[in-house]
């Protein structure tokens, strides 16, 4: 449809939060669900190369891959969303995007797709590895919060982070010892956002 976003996901996997900051934005979308099988196929490929979600297809039909591009593409579209340039609250979010994209979303990957790091009797390693790095980068976000990452009020980088803490292999594992991030979890769940996007999905409020 003419004039709306399209996002190309599944419900609980990466295109959580552009629902979320397109929501937050107050911009229409479209949702087009993926299915796993889907995603290899030649009609989807042509979309996206990589065989991967999300995808987001802005009102021009110009289509964006890659969580951290469409994450860019979206602050920068909608102002609101992020701390103002010049403030160093902005680079503190580009600075949270850099640990959360490529250290702790990696060790969540590592964990529940072991299979592209090696071969399966390496598997028990690989995971036991991944928590560990899961627990280094938690310990450092933890740090982080006060109590969101931008300060008073949740924004764009919240949303991601928030998305990620859901991919834990026990939901515990991400709260015990760390009470920021306990409270920080516990206020996003109940985030009028985030409950809209979840029971959209036809998933209790606040799970």
């Amino acid at each position: 449809m003419a004039g709306r976003y399209q996002v190309m996901g599944r419900s609980i996997a990466g295109s959580f939060f552009i629902e979320c900051l397109l929501r937050e934005a107050g911009a229409e979308y479209d949702f087009i669900h993926i299915a796993r099988k889907q995603s290899k196929t030649p009609e989807f490929l042509a979309t996206n190369p990589l065989g991967r979600i999300p995808v987001l297809v802005t009102p021009d039909s110009h289509q964006i891959i890659e969580t951290i591009a469409i994450f860019t593409h979206l602050v920068e579209k909608f102002p609101s969303l992020a701390p103002a340039s010049g403030d160093p609250q902005r680079d503190r979010m580009w600075q949270h995007l850099a640990v959360l994209g490529t250290s702790l979303y990696t060790s969540f990957h590592r964990y529940h797709h072991s299979y592209y790091v090696g071969p399966e009797e390496m598997f028990d390693t690989i995971r036991d590895y991944a928590r560990t790095e899961m627990a280094r980068w938690l310990d450092y976000m933890e740090t982080q919060l006060d109590p969101f990452l931008a300060g008073a009020a949740p924004m764009a980088a919240d949303f991601y982070f928030f998305m990620m803490t859901r991919w834990a292999p026990e939901p515990e594992m991400v709260v015990d010892g760390r009470p920021r991030l306990a409270a920080f979890i516990e206020a996003m769940r109940f985030h009028p956002t985030v409950e809209s996007v979840t029971v959209g999905h036809g998933r209790p409020s606040g799970s």
